[in-house]
């Protein structure tokens, strides 16, 4: 070092300058390359508090990351158990239902309905229509991602937000339900038939380019007499709009024979009967003849030529499907013809008052002279097939000894028939059939045995 007055060196042991006398202090004998600034000490230490304090935030964040996946973990495992469906709701709209597990008394908030569903049984459902989610028309549109943000909510009004999830939901079609007729092509003998359908009201349902909205009850029903004509297919265009629907569209096609000359049935004809004797009721053309041609009460024939309408009695000879056929003629013009079956089966005490105990022997060999003959069939089912669509219950009317085999086609009240049963039904014969290696009665069951 050196002496701050003079530049002469001086010893760190000196107590004065040797050249000029100069008393020294331990700051003179300090050099300046020794001393550090006090700006250098504060940034040191303004560093050295920065580095803690970094290191509490990652530490920290690292905690606050552990605890929420730990809660995030126990959330999804105790709440996290929503069950999604697709429904039909009571008006015939599409929906879906979200079904919650929790404890009773506490309730689940969906923050997209702003709604709460309390817990009952330990379950909370959710249901909504599907149309909600979309515009008045949604033309454009085939479906939604719909992502929900439920919140549980405990008794005590602690509140847990379950992880959002998402639920695709397709635009739904205008409900539309069509209960007559049951199936979209049908054959009509008659110049009217009725068509009946649900809606949602306040729908428009356009038939054949017109606007029948109008006609639609508050319950949504509409029932409708259509005008058929005898030209073979009328075909029926239905469509229905609903808001925030896309469109439903429903073909049906009636099918009534080409005809020359004017013929129906009137719509009063059933084609049930329980009686042997059974009125038969229509119109045609003034000026035209009708020709009965299937089995019908000599002398019953009425017709008015001036207005077209007649009237026959028609008979049935045998049990279930009978044929009334008939036709209209008229000089110059091609004949009109319409022919259907009446199911005819008389009340079960009439059915059974003349039934026969089974002569086997006799039956295999006179089937075909005794068709429409009433036995009581009692033994057990031993086998069911089917065969062309039909079913039929092979029935032992013997013994374990001395089977006797005859195959019953049910239309009974017994509902069906159980291998292995034993029953005791009343029906009537209607020929043979091939079962296993031999030919077997063939009979059809009508009624069962008190």
């Amino acid at each position: 070092m050196t002496c701050p007055k003079c530049d002469a060196t001086i010893k760190a042991y000196m107590s004065k300058c040797p050249k000029c006398g100069l008393p020294l202090t331990y700051n003179d004998k300090v050099g300046t390359e020794d001393k550090l600034p006090v700006k250098t000490i504060a940034l040191r230490a303004l560093l050295v508090a920065l580095g803690v304090l970094v290191t509490l935030s990652v530490i920290t964040f690292i905690v606050m990351r552990i605890y929420y996946a730990r809660t995030n973990e126990r959330i999804t495992k105790e709440y996290v158990k929503q069950v999604i469906e697709t429904i039909t709701l009571e008006n015939g709209t599409q929906g879906h239902a979200l079904t919650f597990f929790g404890k009773d008394g506490d309730c689940i908030y969906i923050e997209e309905l702003g709604r709460s569903y309390m817990f009952s049984g330990g379950i909370a459902r959710v249901e909504f229509e599907d149309s909600i989610w979309f515009e008045n028309d949604p033309v454009n549109t085939d479906s939604a991602t719909i992502t929900f943000s439920p919140i549980y909510i405990s008794s005590t009004g602690k509140k847990t937000r379950i992880p959002v999830f998402s639920v695709k939901v397709d635009v739904p079609e205008a409900p539309i339900t069509i209960t007559e007729p049951e199936k979209p092509y049908n054959t009509v003998i008659t110049s009217q038939t009725g068509l009946s359908m649900k809606v949602v009201y306040g729908s428009q349902v356009i038939i054949n380019g017109e606007d029948v909205s109008a006609q639609v009850d508050r319950s949504g029903n509409l029932a409708l007499t259509l005008n058929i004509q005898p030209i073979g297919e009328n075909n029926i265009s239905i469509i229905v709009r609903t808001p925030n629907h896309r469109e439903a569209r429903r073909d049906l096609t009636f099918y009534r024979e080409e005809m020359d000359i004017n013929l129906e049935v009137a719509s009063s004809v059933v084609y049930t009967s329980t009686q042997s004797i059974m009125t038969i009721k229509g119109r045609t053309e003034p000026g035209a003849w009708i020709v009965v041609e299937s089995e019908y009460e000599k002398g019953s024939l009425v017709l008015d030529q001036s207005t077209g309408s007649f009237e026959f009695k028609a008979r049935f000879r045998t049990y279930g499907k009978n044929l009334v056929s008939f036709k209209a003629t008229m000089d110059g013009r091609r004949d009109s013809a319409i022919s259907f079956y009446v199911n005819y089966l008389p009340a079960k005490a009439e059915y059974t008052r003349n039934a026969w105990t089974m002569d086997y022997a006799q039956l295999k060999m006179y089937y075909q002279q005794w068709n429409g003959r009433v036995f009581l069939c009692i033994g057990k089912i031993v086998n069911l097939y089917t065969e062309n669509g039909t079913t039929y219950a092979i029935m032992n009317v013997g013994n374990d000894a001395d089977v006797k085999l005859v195959a019953l086609e049910n239309q009974s009240n017994v509902g069906r028939f159980n291998v292995g049963s034993e029953y005791a039904v009343y029906a009537d014969v209607a020929g043979r059939i091939f079962y296993d290696t031999n030919y077997v009665p063939y009979l059809i069951a009508r009624y069962s045995r008190d």
